[in-house]
This record gives structure tokens, sequence and C-alpha cells, in this order.
């Protein structure tokens, strides 16, 4: 009876050993939040998966174009038409093999006249329509922290974007 005993107790402790780790409670962390497994996020054109292990996955040497839509950072795919906000834009591929926007000429554009060109917090090219507030990179910052920071500005229209004076994140070396 004690031999059965302990070969089932061997028997239960291997199907134990056997079976694949919980990835209950792992989580990933990038871009100042928290990311279940299986949950992504987009860094440039990579897309990134967090994985059982709590390290993210991502892809390589994807080529796209990133533009801003709705205050939010978006990519293209090469071939894929989009609206950078002043113009109609292709994802094209350069002689060098990088991805370029080719879009018509902002002169041209109507909805060019009363935006507001801009950078958003990750260093892409948006333009604000005028009354609209973005949150825009300026490369002055606010005088407390080194390099710049990102701040609340407001498109007056026709190239006037008018900042605040104090950073909503604080800057570089904050």
């Amino acid at each position: 009876m004690l031999t059965v005993l302990l070969i089932s107790l061997a028997c239960i402790q291997a199907l134990f050993a056997l079976a694949p780790p919980s990835s209950e409670g792992v989580e990933c962390y990038a871009n100042r939040r928290v990311y279940q497994v299986g949950q992504t996020y987009s860094g440039g054109c990579e897309t990134c998966t967090c994985g059982e292990d709590g390290e993210f996955s991502c892809t390589e040497n994807t080529k796209c174009c990133l533009y801003i839509r709705n205050g939010v950072t978006e990519k293209a795919s090469l071939g894929e038409e989009y609206h950078n906000g002043c113009c109609h834009c292709t994802c094209r591929e350069s002689q060098n093999g990088d991805a370029t926007p080719d879009c018509h000429d902002e002169t041209v554009c109507r909805s060019c006249r009363f935006t507001c060109p801009y950078l958003s917090d990750d260093l892409v090219q948006g333009y604000a329509r005028k009354g609209e507030t973005v949150s825009a990179w300026d490369e002055e910052g606010d005088g407390v922290a080194d390099g710049g920071c990102v701040k609340s500005c407001t498109c007056r229209g026709r190239n006037k974007l008018r900042c605040a004076k104090n950073c909503l994140l604080g800057g570089l070396g904050a």
C-alpha cells in the first residue's frame, strides 16, 4: 500500500512538472504603462507583444510612414494611402529602401492653409487645425529641465501655434 501511495505521489509531482508555467500575474512594462500577456503596443513602425516571460517581442525592420491622426501616431504600410492632416499621401519605398511619404505639394493642399505644423511627443510631424489644442514637442523646454519637453499648444491658424509656458510631463532631463 505504501508503495502504491509513493508511486501515486511521484506521478502527481511529474504531472505538475510537465504543466506549462502559468502566465497569471505576469506583466510587461513600457512607455510608463503596464501590459498584460498578449497585449501589444506600437513603437514607431514595429509592433511589440507582451510575452509570458514578462518581456516584449517586437517585429524588426518594418517599413512604414508615421503620421498623426486625431492626436495619435498612426502608421501606414508601403503602398497605403492616408491623410496626414494637411495633404493626401501614399507611403512609398525610397531609392535607399526606406519608407517615405509621397504627399501632394503642401502649397496646393487647401486644408494646409489654416493649419499649424508641429512635432508630437514621439517627434512625428502633425498638423493642428485652427482652434485645436495638441500635445506638441517644444525643443526649448521650460527652462527648468535640460532639453525640450511636451507642452499643450493651440493652433491660432496659419502657422501660429501658441504653447503653454510649462511642460506637461517634464523635459528630457526629468
